[in-house]
């Protein structure tokens, strides 16, 4: 039987090349690895990372100003009935921004209610939308506070 031995020639090739002195320049030595500065770089990611989303959610997160559509009854032409609930601070006031879309998604009407201030913190309203086309949708956009 014979006994065949498989080497690969290029990895051995390459450790027998040596280089003219001084042509190339200093051959550098493999770096070790830095554990400590791949930690503090992957901290200082996490905390930068944690920043932004603490700003972000602060600045828009959280609104003391929020709507929840409740119905839209789209079955009289030419008009929209939206019916939603808006939480708000007790003692102020709030515009809210509603409008209906055609089955295309354009836009055919929308108008900004205004919520009277009051002491209630949860203000359930129905407004009826004057539409320039066939509506597909009634929605609340947003609300903020009334000026």
């Amino acid at each position: 039987m014979t006994e065949t031995k498989t080497t690969d020639r290029r990895a051995s090739a390459r450790d027998d090349i040596a280089f003219p002195a001084g042509r190339y320049g200093r051959r550098r030595e493999r770096r070790r690895a830095r554990p400590v500065v791949v930690a503090v770089l992957t901290l200082a990611v996490i905390a930068a990372g944690a920043a932004a989303s603490w700003r972000l959610y602060d600045q828009y997160g959280h609104g003391d100003y929020t709507s929840n559509l409740l119905a839209f009854d789209d079955s009289a032409e030419g008009r929209v009935s939206v019916t939603f609930e808006v939480f708000k601070p007790a003692g102020e006031g709030a515009v809210c921004r509603v409008r209906s879309r055609d089955i295309n998604g354009a836009e055919i009407g929308s108008a900004e209610v205004e919520i009277p201030a009051d002491e209630s913190t949860r203000v359930e309203t129905t407004y009826t939308l004057t539409v320039t086309g066939e509506p597909n949708t009634g929605e609340v956009q947003r609300c903020w506070q009334a000026d």
